[in-house]
């Protein structure tokens, strides 16, 4: 929050503390930061982050030890899978948690064989500079 009082949104549109991407974060991946091969964590992030598909309920999870740090909402839509929104805790933003989370879904849905619809403004600011994802992507 700004001394004026007012919350800024981030570049994803949404609020600090509410949003899914600080502002430094999302202009790493604006600026290309990160590769399509990274699949774990920066060395400054915790080692044992564990990503848990929660299918019953339309969520990837991820986890620290037993934290919830973050999650991908999703849901199927006839042959293809829709990714709606991308969280992680403010706290933990700037460490890779988020390029690691975002790499494991798509590469897991890939692996699948599925096609993508992403809704989610993370995701799809992730995907312009990793055009190594066009051919799961629909729209």
């Amino acid at each position: 929050m700004s001394r004026d009082g007012f919350e800024y949104p981030d570049a994803a549109g949404y609020p600090d503390g509410m949003g899914f991407l600080d502002e430094g974060t999302a202009e790493e991946l604006a600026e290309g930061a990160g590769s399509a091969e990274y699949v774990t964590p920066s060395a400054d992030a915790a080692d044992d982050l564990r990503i848990v598909d929660d299918a019953a309920v339309g969520r990837y999870r991820a986890l620290i030890g037993d934290r919830e740090v973050g999650v991908i909402r999703y849901s199927q839509s006839g042959t293809h899978t829709v990714l709606h929104s991308t969280y992680v805790d403010p706290e933990l933003r700037g460490f890779g948690i988020a390029t690691a989370f975002i790499v494991h879904v798509l590469d897991e849905r890939r692996d699948r064989g599925e096609a993508l619809v992403v809704e989610c403004p993370v995701i799809r600011r992730f995907l312009t500079s990793h055009s190594d994802y066009a051919d799961i992507v629909v729209r």
